[in-house]
This record gives C-alpha cells, sequence and structure tokens, in this order.
C-alpha cells in the first residue's frame, strides 16, 4: 500500500464521518493531507523509488539534523541526571563499611592466623582477630559485624538535632557528619524447609533432615525459632520469626552468585521507632541469643538509606550474604546512588524542556511507525534498521512510563508524610530508588541505540558507506563464524569446568568458564590461577585456547572482512552510486541562499577564495574545478565520463601540472572531433572509417586516476621484464639444445670410426 493509498483512504475516511460544512470538511481534509505527507517525509527508506536525488537528499539531511534534536536532548537528560559524587559516596561508604576492620572471638582465631598479618589485640572478648566485611565466614562474624562496624557507622558516630517541640523519636539522625539515615535498618533472611536426606542407610539413624537449595517451591513460610514458644513474652521483636510476603515487605528481587531469591521473607526491623544504639544492640543480641540465623538461613539481606543533602543523592547500601547448601558464607554488596529529586537545581528547567520534546519526539515517532506499518505491512520486519526503530520506541516509552510513575510516586500524599524523621523502614524510598534505577537503565539503552541509529542517515559519507557495504556482504559469513565460535567456546568452557572447576574460582560452572574464556580473549585472565589449579593441564588448556582463538578464529574474522572489502573494492563504484546520497549541492545551495538573503555571498564568497589559496600555497585545483573548465574546453561525452568517474572524488587535488595536462587533452581531443567531422561532411573519409575511429576514441577516453596511472606503468614494467626473462631462457634453452645436439653427433661419428 503506498502513500497515495493511505491518504485518499484517511480523507475518504474523513469525507463519511464529517456531518459539516463543505468549507470545513476541505480544511479539515487538507490539514490530514498535511500531517501525513509530513509523518511520510520522514520515511527515507523509499529512496529507491524516489527519482528526484535532489529532493530526496534535501529529505535526507533533514531526517538527520532533526533527529539529531533528539539525540541532543537525550544526552542532555542523561548527563544532568547524573552525578559527579558518585563514586566519592561510594568510595566513603566502602572505607568505613567494606574496608573496615572489625574484632572476632578467639574461637575462630585458627582459621586466619597464618595468613593474616594484624597482631592478637585484647579487649573484653580477651584474645581477638581482626577481619573485615569480604572476610566474613560464619554466623559469629556476621553478628560481629553488625555490632562493630554498622553499629559504629550509623548509631555511634552521628549527630543529634532536634527541635524542644519534638520528641527524641523526631530528630535527625547523623551518619558520618553529611548523611542523614532514612528510616531504620532492616534485616531480611530467606530460608528453606528441611527434607529427608538422600543417604546411605547405614547414615539414616544419626541424619534425619537436610536443608536444599532456595527455590519458590521449597522456601518456607512458617514461624519459627522462640515465637513457637509457649512462652514468648519475652521477645521484643516478634515479626522478625514470622514470614511476610514480597509485597508487604515492598522489596524486590535479588540475583546472587549462588540463586535468585524473591522480596518475601522473615523480616527484622532494628531499633524500629527509638533509633537508638541502646535499642539498636538490644536488637541484634536478641536476634543473636535465639539462633535467627541457623543452617535453613539461604541469604540475608542488610538494607540501608541514607541521604546526603549536599549533592542531594539518596545511597542505597545493601549487604548480602549467601549461604548454599554446600556449606559456607559468600558476602557480597551494593551501593547505589540515585537523585531521585531532579527538579530542584538550577538546571531543572533545561531538563524539563528536554525531557519534552523527548517526549513529543516520541509521540512522532509512534505516528510513523503507525504509517510504516501500513504501509508496508509484514515487510517492515525485513530491514534491520525497521528493528532497530521499533526497539527504541519501546524503550522510550517504557522510560517515559517509569519517569511519570516516579513522579507520582514522589508527588504522593503517602510520600509527602514521609520525611527524614521517619522511624521504621523506608520501603516507599526503595519502590522509588529501584524505578530511578529502571529509569537510568532504559536511558542508557536508548543512548546507545539512538547513536548507532544516526548511521542510518549516513547514507552521504562515501567511508561508512562502504563500511555498511562491507558487513552487508559478509553478514552470512560472520553469522557462519559466530556459530562455530560459541561451538569452540562451549567446548573449552566443558573441558576448563572439568579440569580445573574443583580450584580455580573462575571455572567452577560451565557459565563462569564460558565468561572467564570470553574475558582471556581481551586479555584479562590470572594465569597462576589456571596454572595453580593444575600444573600440568591448566598451562596445556591455556596455551591451545590461545592458539585457538587468536592464530585460527580471529584470522578468520580478518579474512572474512577483509576479502568482502576487497571485493567491494572491485566493484565499490556501482554499490557507492546505488547507496550514496549526494548532499553536497543541497547544502551549498542553502549556504548560498542564506547569504544571498543579507546580501553577504560575494564577501563571503572572496574570504573563502582567500581562505582557499592560502591553505593551498601550491595553487593546486580539485576535480570540481577540473570539470568546471571542462563544460566549455571539451565535448560533452567526455565531460560526462569524467564526471561519472570521479562522482566521489570531487575534492581531490590535482596539481597545477596535471590540471594542465588534462585541459590540453580536452581541447585536442575536441579539436580533433572537430577536425573529423569536417572531414567526414567534406566526403574525405569514409562512415565506416569514421565509426571506427570514434570507438576507439571513445574506448581510449576512459579515464583513470594518478595512483591506477601509476600501477598500471608498474604492471606493464613488470610485464616487459618477464617477457624479457623469458625471451632469455628461450634463447638459453635454444644454445643449451643445439650444443647437446653437436655433442650427440660428434659422439655418433667417433663411434663409427671406432668400428671402422
Amino acid at each position: 500500500m503506498s502513500s497515495t493509498t493511505i491518504i485518499r483512504s484517511i480523507d475518504s475516511f474523513s469525507s463519511k464521518s464529517s456531518l459539516a460544512s463543505p468549507t470545513v470538511h476541505k480544511s479539515i481534509q487538507s490539514k490530514f493531507h498535511k500531517i501525513i505527507q509530513f509523518f511520510l517525509s520522514f520515511n527515507i527508506d523509499r529512496k529507491e523509488t524516489d527519482d528526484n536525488t535532489e529532493q530526496h537528499a534535501i529529505l535526507v539531511l533533514r531526517a538527520f539534523f532533526i533527529y539529531m534534536i533528539f539525540v541532543g536532548n537525550i544526552l542532555i537528560v542523561i548527563f544532568l541526571s547524573q552525578s559527579k559524587h558518585d563514586f566519592f559516596i561510594t568510595n566513603t561508604f566502602e572505607y568505613h563499611l567494606i574496608d573496615a576492620r572489625f574484632p572476632v572471638k578467639s574461637s575462630w582465631i585458627e582459621r586466619n592466623i597464618r595468613s593474616n598479618p594484624y597482631k592478637n589485640v585484647q579487649n573484653k572478648y580477651g584474645d581477638i582477630f581482626m577481619i573485615d566485611f569480604n572476610q566474613i565466614a560464619t554466623f559469629d562474624d556476621i553478628w560481629q559485624f553488625m555490632n562493630e562496624t554498622i553499629g559504629n557507622v550509623f548509631y555511634r558516630s552521628h549527630i543529634w538535632q532536634s527541635n524542644s517541640t519534638v520528641t527524641s523519636q523526631r530528630s535527625i539522625r547523623w551518619v558520618l557528619d553529611h548523611f542523614l539515615m532514612i528510616g531504620v535498618i532492616r534485616m531480611r533472611q530467606v530460608r528453606v524447609k528441611p527434607e529427608k536426606c538422600n543417604i546411605p542407610k547405614s547414615y539414616s539413624d544419626e541424619i534425619a533432615d537436610c536443608y536444599p537449595a532456595y527455590s519458590l517451591d521449597k522456601k518456607d513460610t512458617d514461624p519459627f525459632g522462640p515465637i513457637t514458644l509457649s512462652d514468648s513474652t519475652k521477645i521484643n521483636m516478634k515479626q522478625a520469626w514470622n514470614y511476610m510476603s514480597a509485597d508487604k515487605t515492598g522489596m524486590g528481587s535479588y540475583t546472587g552468585q549462588y540463586g535468585t531469591y524473591d522480596g518475601s521473607g522473615y523480616v527484622a526491623d532494628l531499633a524500629q521507632y527509638v533509633r537508638t544504639n541502646k535499642h539498636f544492640t538490644n536488637d541484634i543480641n536478641e536476634l543473636e541469643k535465639f539462633h535467627w540465623l541457623d543452617k535453613a538461613t539461604r541469604a540475608l539481606f542488610i538494607d540501608i538509606v541514607t541521604y546526603n543533602p549536599s549533592v542531594n543523592l539518596f545511597s542505597y547500601i545493601k549487604f548480602i550474604f549467601e549461604m548454599p547448601l554446600t556449606g559456607g558464607i559468600f558476602p557480597s554488596y551494593k551501593i547505589e546512588n540515585k537523585q531521585l529529586f531532579r527538579y530542584i537545581t538550577s538546571t531543572k528547567y533545561i531538563l524539563i524542556g528536554c525531557e519534552i520534546i523527548i517526549v513529543t519526539f516520541t509521540i512522532t515517532f509512534i505516528f510513523i511507525e503507525i504509517v510504516k506499518i501500513i504501509e508496508l505491512r509484514l515487510k517492515i520486519f525485513l530491514n534491520i534498521w525497521n528493528w532497530i526503530d521499533i526497539i527504541l520506541l519501546i524503550i522510550s516509552i517504557l522510560m517515559i512510563i517509569a519517569n511519570i510513575r516516579r513522579l507520582l510516586t514522589i508527588n504522593s500524599p503517602l510520600y509527602g508524610k514521609m520525611s527524614i524523621y521517619i522511624s521504621t523502614f523506608d520501603d516507599l524510598t526503595i519502590k522509588l530508588l529501584r524505578l530511578q534505577s529502571l529509569f537510568d537503565t532504559l536511558s542508557i539503552l536508548l543512548t546507545s541505540i539512538s547513536i548507532i541509529r544516526i548511521l542510518k542517515y549516513c547514507d552521504f559519507a562515501v567511508t561508512i558507506i562502504r563500511i555498511k557495504a562491507t558487513i552487508q556482504r559478509c553478514f552470512g559469513d560472520l553469522i557462519g563464524f559466530l556459530v562455530m565460535f560459541v561451538a569452540i567456546m562451549v567446548a573449552y568452557a566443558q573441558f576448563g569446568n572439568l579440569a580445573l572447576g574443583q580450584q580455580a574460582p573462575a571455572f567452577s560452572t560451565v557459565g563462569k568458564a564460558f565468561v572467564a574464556l570470553f574475558r582471556t580473549v581481551l586479555g584479562d585472565f590470572d594465569y597462576e590461577a589456571i596454572s595453580d589449579a593444575s600444573p600440568i593441564v591448566g598451562p596445556l588448556f591455556f596455551f591451545l585456547y590461545i592458539f585457538s582463538m587468536v592464530f585460527i578464529l580471529f584470522n578468520m574474522v580478518l579474512a572474512i572482512i577483509v576479502d568482502s572489502y576487497e571485493e567491494l573494492g572491485n566493484e565499490h563504484r556501482d554499490v557507492i552510486n546505488r547507496m550514496l546520497i549526494d548532499v553536497t549541492p543541497v547544502i551549498k545551495q542553502s549556504i548560498r541562499k542564506f547569504f544571498e538573503r543579507f546580501g553577504l555571498w560575494e564577501k563571503v564568497k572572496v574570504i573563502v577564495q582567500f581562505i582557499i589559496s592560502a591553505e593551498d600555497p601550491l595553487n593546486s585545483k580539485t576535480v570540481a574545478d577540473l570539470l568546471q573548465e571542462f563544460k566549455y574546453s571539451t565535448t560533452s561525452s567526455l565531460y560526462d565520463e569524467l564526471r561519472h568517474a570521479f562522482a566521489h572524488d570531487m575534492t581531490k587535488l590535482i596539481s597545477k601540472k596535471d590540471f594542465q595536462a588534462f585541459l590540453k587533452y580536452s581541447r585536442d581531443d575536441k579539436n580533433r572531433q572537430r577536425d573529423t567531422l569536417q572531414s567526414l561532411f567534406s566526403g574525405n573519409i569514409p562512415l565506416i572509417d569514421f565509426n571506427e575511429q570514434q570507438e576507439w576514441s571513445k574506448r581510449a577516453r576512459n579515464l583513470c586516476t594518478i595512483q591506477q596511472w601509476a600501477q598500471l606503468r608498474y604492471r606493464i614494467a613488470r610485464l616487459e621484464e618477464l617477457f624479457y626473462l623469458i625471451e632469455g631462457k628461450i634463447d638459453y634453452t635454444i644454445r643449451t639444445s643445439n650444443n647437446l645436439l653437436q655433442n650427440v653427433i660428434l659422439s655418433i661419428e667417433r663411434s663409427d670410426n671406432e668400428n671402422m
């Protein structure tokens, strides 16, 4: 269905549904015409059916500049949404929470006494040993980390600021002098139900239950611990022993190293309602006393939210402790800094304006895609650029929805009551942080894809056209190579997992091994870990893999691309003529009209010529200048052939000597054509001879570049040397054969004489 059909169908629809007067109907119809034509003008994919090349060049330039406005607004929104203080805040919390060392009890000294250089210190526990967050390995270490590190940072080193009219619960809690603590600290664990062990009968009397890996069908939802006892009046944190769904906790799912955990679980909000160090310590001691963490725990999450008013950044600190069914505790952490209040700085009007422009462009793109779908139907999915347009449109819509939802949540009455005085866990801010994280991720994807989409409008650049044509030519070969590459990588990953998986952490699973091998290709590898895992198999595996990747596979990629580029070089003129959009005349004409409108064209022309002559001391000319001279000094056929041959090298410089030689050749050719025609009309030359001369002259005038001419002369010289060499070899062969024949004749004569 063509665009004309679309317009007619819309016009017919409007004419049938309209009950207004004929004048109003015609105005509405003309508006429909203009709107549809405007949106169809952005469909630059119709250039194959467009006969007006100049009009199409104007269309491409207009679409390119309008799209660059869209990309520019996206970049402005991204840069204004980011803060240069993110790294410093993350580094501050890592120094005070991750790298800070805290004491552990003497019963666990033996595990690290050999590897840790720190000396033992004496305190209330007796002999102690200092570890940091990454060295946590037991439940006791977790409680010590909560008491010592987190307690020191969030409940001991602080500044109280309170008004006389409010209670202590309404006081502001400062953390590290610059951060405000939002809500309280939350501990959340996920548990599994015990199940029967699949063990030999000889062990079944001693071992009753086993605890599986975490999954949704095996998670525990029943109350546990002292809350199940009849006398539970001494328990203050009753909620910590009861299961809460993800809707009630307000937490999202998390994917760790050993599993994926949903937002449900058993929640303990520490120092709730009374945010003091005493209540925080009492809650920690109660959980530790009644063994809130045990072998049924599969993951523990600690969530903390702070706000830095100096830089307007919320910080979400999350500590994760995973306890797989194989045993052990594996700590990790995540620190995110987000700017939830984005419209309070001096750049808020710029940010709002850019976001409005992005929304306008998104609505426009939706209409354009609808028109393209109506026009192309299922053919729209046969072009890779249409796929990119659809993906770009989906990401833009999702980003707008996430931003609107974030704004509605911030401006909601419920969030308006939330403040820095809140003494419960602020799950609403957690939701906002997740929305902001989604918005940032979508904006990053939108920026990347929109920048890649610029190549769609760059068909006026010869270099980009060559690259695009090369990729199109070798796309099938690259897909075949990709399949072979993945197959070889999977084979090596399986081999690495089986041979090195028990000792090397990077090869503990097939997936990790695949990632490690891919990073090895980029030069990021730990050869010592591979060698230590297996002194014989490790180095052999490593060097075999490197040889396969570098010397075989990568050479194949280079060969595929280089061969395709060379094949394209033989026919690059036809390909470029088919793909190129010549916008140079349009740009020159636009510039000229702009300056002519102010009466400055002649002055600008003189200035440009002066600059060109100043930058070109040799007074060299271009191919465009040569063509300009050829208009008046040569025949039309030679002019057309030269213009076609140098269609994409108009700015190529020609020396003054070559320029004059070309002009002399053209004048001589024109004179020769005139003399030939005069001889023909006077009857001196037969028509057949004239046709033969014209055919020879036409073939002889197939001009080439200076480089091609030099290459041709070099090949002719080599060919002459080859002929001389062949001639010498033939002479040598003749002389040798004559000498041999004479020797044979002499030997025969001697034998005959001897016989006689």
